[in-house]
């Protein structure tokens, strides 16, 4: 480009709405202003006579000075257009400007100026720098979020290693001869380490659904016995309150359908344990009823209860977490006031809705619509009572001794238990104990793998976290002997305190069979050794 210097071009220039500012290359090799326009004076705040003969260094001065003088100073060096950017603090607010500078050479090629156009990116900059603090304070939040469930997880797996041993042990007693007063402190004590289980599965639950990791398990089936299992389950609770509990499922509903059947059994489990919870006296009712006129939600679950009710003015926070629904001043209720939160995420995510109606001494009626597809299998897969969707077990208290079975199918089986701790190895040992099976104990999973190796197990019940080597490695290792040996694969079933839905999800891809955690109720244990 070649400037000739005659006054119109910079009049051009002063005409011109983008920002240009003209500087000559003197002698001694330092670009001077010759002109600006009303755009760049605009943006510094200088007049035109401020510039006029100057350096960037004369002008601004400071770091500024030094700076834009270097930069041009490398300009004239490279012979060729470049663009830079400076910051210009300032009291209120720093300005942020791009600088494209282009050298000018005369007709016998010589460097003469340097024209340049400056953007006012401002307000672009400050939208980047805005993105990139909420992206620091996204990350802290994730971060801080990913903690907690480490914190949670970890606090949850403590605490259930020692709860398997105590409501174990309560079971076992309750199974043997008692006197009155010794049933109850029995009852007593598994009652009161079910509550405390109760809470650490609230929070765990409601930890997972803040973080939306819900994951839904679709599978065919049975809605009359989830119902009914659910209504079988919570009946003793309601006797021991003087409660009728009550389960209505009229012969024309559908029975089979196609959904999550373990976290819609714990969103009735929530619903009639609450309404159980607040009635003092009448009646709890679990009804199902079947509406094909109504294509959005056909499905319909009431829960109805003769309780003290909820006020009005308390009905449009009964489902937000930590709120109670206590409606009376002096009536305490244990709880962590999660459990109606859980239950409305876990509707929702099933793509339903939950309404609750209330009148003060008359009751309330919490009612869950869904719409779940039909099932056209010919069977259906039966939820275990005690099974959560996610392959958990949750321990229920029994209204009386388990029956004896029979273990004639089980003496004969070999089992290898790989559990560390000494109280939940004599647990399992009392569970099974009277099944006649063979039980072999290893401390770690290294043992674990080379008791394995010996060969003619049936079953292999897994803890997870061991020292030396842990449940999942040894189960993996187990899997390529087998591959390497040829030998059939040998059934394994994690027995752990790690509570998290992807702790199964782990324990499934390393090639385990079965999940249970801990603390788990006899029934369920033995269930795993007849499947």
């Amino acid at each position: 480009m070649v400037l000739d210097g005659t006054h119109s071009q910079f009049e051009i220039y002063e005409a011109i709405d983008v920002a240009i500012i003209v500087m000559e290359v003197g002698k001694d090799g330092l670009p001077r202003y010759v002109m600006t326009n009303s755009a760049a004076r605009e943006i510094s705040g200088l007049s035109r006579e401020a510039y006029l003969g100057k350096t960037p260094k004369e002008l601004f001065g400071g770091v500024i000075g030094d700076r834009a003088l270097a930069l041009q100073l490398g300009v004239i060096e490279a012979a060729e257009e470049t663009s830079y950017e400076i910051t210009i603090p300032r009291v209120q607010n720093t300005r942020y400007l791009r600088t494209t500078m282009k050298p000018v050479f005369d007709a016998a090629g010589t460097l003469t100026h340097l024209v340049g156009t400056i953007a006012d990116i401002t307000s672009a900059r400050e939208l980047d720098m805005a993105l990139e603090l909420a992206k620091i304070a996204r990350d802290k939040a994730e971060e801080a979020n990913r903690a907690k469930e480490r914190f949670l997880a970890n606090m949850s797996h403590e605490i259930r290693t020692p709860m398997n041993g105590i409501l174990g042990m309560c079971e076992l007693m309750l199974e043997t001869e008692l006197d009155e007063q010794q049933q109850q402190f029995a009852a007593t004590v598994h009652s009161s380490a079910e509550d405390l289980l109760k809470i650490i599965n609230d929070i765990l639950d409601f930890s997972t659904i803040q973080a939306e990791k819900i994951d839904l398990h679709l599978a065919p089936f049975s809605l009359h016995g989830l119902v009914q299992g659910v209504g079988d389950l919570l009946w003793a609770n309601a006797a021991f309150k003087g409660v009728e509990l009550h389960t209505q499922i009229p012969e024309d509903v559908p029975d089979s359908f196609v959904g999550d059947a373990g976290k819609l059994r714990q969103i009735l489990l929530n619903l009639v344990g609450n309404a159980i919870k607040f009635t003092e006296r009448g009646q709890v009712e679990l009804s199902l009823s079947y509406h094909p006129d109504d294509p959005g939600f056909p499905i319909r679950l009431a829960v109805a209860d003769s309780g003290a009710g909820i006020d009005e003015s308390r009905l449009e926070s009964v489902f937000s977490a930590f709120v109670k629904v206590d409606s009376t001043a002096t009536r305490e209720v244990e709880g962590t006031g999660l459990g109606l939160a859980i239950t409305q995420a876990l509707v929702e995510r099933m793509g339903g809705q939950v309404e609750v109606s209330s009148q003060i001494d008359v009751g309330s009626t919490f009612t869950v619509h869904l719409n779940l597809p039909r099932s056209t299998a010919s069977e259906v897969v039966p939820l275990r009572r005690g099974a959560r969707s996610d392959g958990q077990a949750k321990a229920a208290s029994p209204a009386k001794p388990a029956p004896q079975q029979d273990y004639e199918t089980l003496k004969r089986m070999r089992i290898l238990v790989a559990e560390d701790n000494k109280t939940n190895q004599l647990v399992v040992k009392k569970m099974l104990g009277s099944t006649g099976a063979a039980l072999h104990f290893a401390s770690d999973g290294q043992q674990a793998l080379e008791t394995y190796k010996q060969g003619g197990w049936d079953l292999i019940l897994m803890d997870l976290a061991m020292p030396v080597l842990g449940g999942l490695e040894a189960t993996r290792l187990i899997r390529e002997y087998e591959k390497k040996s040829q030998n059939p694969e040998c059934r394994i079933v994690a027995l752990t305190a790690n509570a998290q839905p992807s702790d199964a999800k782990k324990c499934f891809a390393a090639g385990m069979n079965g999940f249970l955690t801990k603390p788990f109720r006899k029934a369920d244990l033995l269930s795993q050794l007849r499947a």
